[in-house]
């Protein structure tokens, strides 16, 4: 088996392999990684946006391949992030760092978001946010936070609305209350108290 992970807790990318016992599942040999990080990462550190010198202890799965066939198991929702930090140019330099070098203070603006987006797991509405950022940038800072602060709390809201309605209560609490923190709305704060509501009625019973 081999594959590739990504650790929202300093974005590193790495590759890795083990052998396992087919349709058993028995892992007959320990992993071996390899590191895949690339530009965006130093850059990110040199910005003063993720922690330097810091192990990596959360790792999400974003591909992975066995001998007979490749497959994305479910949880490989890290990979939505990982397209956009591996994204190059025709001159196969990185999409995100030349942005960041021609938007320096919407930079410091969106990345906060992006990484504790990725940290929530919200893998499946970064490309939105991606896609806001990198196609429409000619704002000013006032206007594009105002804009990214709205996407952002909807997606919050969003998957914290999914969350509640699978009775994943505990998630979709945290999901609501980020929504609310970042831009204050009646339906994120009626679907909080909802999940509140839900979560006592569970204790009591």
């Amino acid at each position: 088996m081999n594959g590739r992970e990504f650790s929202p807790d300093n974005f590193s990318i790495r590759y890795f392999k083990y052998n396992k016992v087919p349709y058993l599942n028995w892992v007959i040999s320990p992993k071996e990684t390899s590191d895949q990080s690339g530009d965006i990462q130093q850059q990110l550190f040199d910005l003063g946006l993720l922690p330097g010198n810091v192990p990596a202890k959360t790792w999400h799965l974003v591909s992975e391949l066995n001998l007979t066939n490749s497959f994305q198991p479910p949880e490989c929702d890290a990979r939505f992030l990982v397209y956009y930090l591996e994204l190059t140019n025709l001159d196969g330099s990185s999409v995100l760092v030349d942005w960041n070098e021609k938007y320096p203070d919407l930079a410091l603006l969106f990345w906060p978001y992006i990484i504790e987006m990725a940290r929530q797991e919200l893998y499946l509405k970064i490309p939105e946010i991606m896609e806001f950022a990198l196609t429409d940038p000619l704002k000013s800072p006032a206007e594009f936070s105002n804009k990214l602060k709205t996407l952002v709390a909807q997606a919050y809201l969003d998957l914290g609305e999914i969350d509640y309605h699978l009775g994943r209560l505990e998630r979709a609490r945290a999901r609501l209350q980020l929504s609310l923190d970042i831009q204050p709305s009646k339906e994120s704060q009626a679907l909080l108290n909802k999940a509140s509501d839900s979560n006592v009625k569970e204790l009591v019973q």
